[in-house]
């Protein structure tokens, strides 16, 4: 279907109109947008918590060395303490009715999902199939980015960033407390994190692109038979 009214389809076009989509019931399980930078904030202070034990071990002890330490850390403290509140608080108002909420919110996605892809559908099939060729090869290709760089590291989900805080807690009573191959393991287990948490989020966002168009084209392919099916059924009545 061909719509001239419909503006150049995009992936920016479509990504307005799922944040335009209406909340869910349970919306409040999403982490919010404020708690993933409190948590990239969080990683990075991590990073220069632990980054003074490793200087050490090429560089005189420095007083700015300890601040930095410390600073770090209370600022890895801080970020991270209002999220995971958040998130335990959210988990515990939701304990209870788990399923049913889960129900509701499976409920309102198809509604919504199939809404925004029969928008889609007003599209022609050969761009929506042009979009959802590169959705499909921009996941191969992170998929295979995010493998090079981490392996199946990101399967582990936070354990790298609580091996990372663990690892900077050893330094708050001294830099030197720890040795330079436990501050490197720390350092690339924040960055690991952070990177697979940045990849992660753009990968579910290509997949629900891959989702809308998928659908669209198969909401085009049902009203394309149907037409057929009607034609077929209007000309039989003809010869009759």
């Amino acid at each position: 279907m061909d719509d001239s009214s419909l503006p150049p389809l995009t992936f920016a076009v479509i990504e307005a109109r799922i944040q335009a989509m209406p909340e869910g019931p349970v919306s409040l399980l999403d982490t919010p947008r404020w708690a993933v930078v409190l948590y990239a904030i969080g990683v990075v202070a991590a990073f220069f918590g632990i980054l003074p034990s490793l200087l050490m071990q090429f560089w005189e002890p420095r007083p700015w060395m300890a601040w930095m330490a410390r600073g770090g850390l209370v600022v890895m403290c801080g970020t991270c303490a209002l999220p995971a509140l958040q998130s335990m608080w959210a988990l515990l108002t939701h304990m209870l009715r788990f399923k049913k909420s889960m129900i509701e919110q499976m409920d309102h996605d198809r509604v919504a999902v199939g809404a925004l892809a029969r928008w889609l559908a007003r599209y022609p099939k050969p761009v929506l199939v042009d979009h959802l060729r590169f959705a499909q090869h921009a996941q191969a290709r992170l998929q295979a980015k995010l493998g090079f760089l981490a392996g199946s590291l990101d399967k582990l989900g936070i354990l790298p960033a609580a091996a990372a805080v663990v690892i900077a807690l050893q330094n708050w009573n001294g830099a030197r407390s720890i040795p330079a191959w436990l501050a490197i393991a720390g350092i690339f287990l924040a960055l690991l994190w952070l990177v697979g948490v940045l990849a992660a989020d753009v990968r579910l966002r290509v997949h629900l692109f891959e989702t809308l168009l998928g659908e669209a084209m198969r909401f085009q392919e049902s009203e394309e038979a149907e037409a057929r099916s009607s034609g077929a059924t209007g000309y039989g009545f003809r010869c009759e």
